[in-house]
């Protein structure tokens, strides 16, 4: 294991439980899932069985209540092995169950969150909306509030597990303009007015699905919903994405496990291959390859750990740790996966060996829960604004 010194004995052997499990139980269906295209029902019945659903979530509702970090520890290696395993299991610890669990009544928890830690119900967010993608503040997804119901009307994109939820935390505008009014509601499956529109087919990850959404006079209880979007203040909209922090980091978590994979299949590769009368690894250039992978992973790692730790009272972790914690990881691993390909050769391309499944799986990742390009941005909007406010970051005249 990597990182081992910054980990307690009890959190080590949770690392390698998790692993274990995920060799014993996930890695011979792992290609499985990609090759057919099949969502792993049993796998999500195994990860049921083991407490991995129900992980982050409330003992009271028959989950385990474990922290943060736990949770990308055991996500972590779940996705070294089977990344379509552990995007369920990240859904479960880390999405809607767990905003549902923070943020829902009890009434919501009671109902929903027992037969999420059973593996009997999964809860998807639908939030991208095709003329708004990141820009959120553009979307129209809105949310009438009656006397006792909410009704719903637009389209979503993009929603993950679509086509399988059974139930969606759906981000809607309640009112007002840009991101203010933005709240979310909470939308079964078999609700009226709800349809499953299409289903995309992509480059890879082709065991979890993406799908397109349609609500129509899709009424709910009022009850249903989840964050109340205000028009005159920003504060439904904040909480959506102070709750979706929790959702990058778990990204980040598996994308770590996908990039550890890449290496551990890439450098047994260098140490055994021969080429001219010697190992692939004796050639210094394969070397430091190899060397500013590893420094771009563990720096991911740290990254990662780190926001884990600092999630607040709600388990949320916090925004400017976990979008840098998600840009590192997911860009290293997408590094990971390509140099993989690179350093196998023309063996890398075929579907002989797993790079080219990881590269397919992983490519999404760096447009998922939030763009590279967009977290940098946020990320430089920060600092700037931060320079700015600050009398300590103004240089002096001399």
């Amino acid at each position: 294991m990597h990182n081992t010194y910054l980990l307690t004995e009890k959190q080590q052997k949770l690392q390698r439980w998790a692993y274990e499990l995920a060799l014993a139980e996930f890695q011979a269906s792992a290609e499985r899932w990609e090759r057919e295209g099949a969502f792993p029902w049993e796998h999500v019945a195994t990860l049921a069985e083991q407490g991995l659903l129900g992980f982050t979530l409330p003992r009271a509702c028959g989950g385990q209540e474990r922290s943060r970090l736990e949770a990308v520890l055991v996500l972590e290696q779940l996705a070294r092995v089977c990344l379509t395993t552990a995007e369920i299991a990240h859904i479960c610890m880390n999405g809607p169950s767990y905003a549902i669990s923070r943020l829902g009544s009890q009434a919501l928890q009671a109902r929903y969150l027992p037969e999420v830690v059973a593996g009997k119900r999964l809860i998807g967010i639908a939030i991208t909306e095709d003329e708004a993608g990141s820009a959120l503040g553009e979307m129209s997804t809105r949310a009438q509030v009656r006397a006792t119901s909410v009704v719903i009307n637009g389209r979503k994109c993009f929603t993950t597990i679509g086509d399988v939820g059974g139930t969606f935390e759906v981000v809607v505008r309640f009112g007002g303009e840009g991101t203010r009014g933005l709240g979310a509601v909470l939308v079964d499956a078999d609700t009226p007015g709800f349809a499953v529109e299409r289903v995309y087919e992509k480059i890879g990850g082709n065991g979890i699905h993406e799908a397109a959404l349609r609500f129509e006079h899709c009424e709910v209880p009022r009850e249903q919903v989840l964050i109340e979007g205000d028009p005159v203040t920003n504060n439904g909209f904040k909480l959506v994405m102070r709750a979706y922090n929790a959702l990058r980091l778990g990204i980040a978590a598996n994308s770590l496990g996908v990039a550890q994979a890449a290496l551990d299949h890439l450098v047994p590769h260098l140490l055994q291959r021969r080429q001219f009368g010697a190992p692939l690894a004796a050639a210094q250039g394969l070397r430091w390859r190899v060397a500013r992978l590893v420094l771009a992973l563990e720096q991911a790692r740290l990254l990662t750990y780190r926001a884990a730790l600092l999630s607040d009272d709600y388990g949320f972790p916090p925004a400017y740790e976990t979008a840098l914690a998600k840009l590192a990881a997911t860009e290293v691993a997408l590094q990971a996966a390509d140099e993989a390909i690179q350093v196998l050769g023309w063996r890398g391309i075929t579907k002989d060996y797993p790079a080219e499944r990881r590269y397919r799986e992983i490519r999404g990742w760096t447009i998922a829960g939030g763009t590279s390009e967009m977290l940098l941005e946020s990320l430089a909007r920060q600092v700037l604004r931060s320079y700015e406010q600050s009398a300590d970051h103004v240089p002096q005249a001399e």
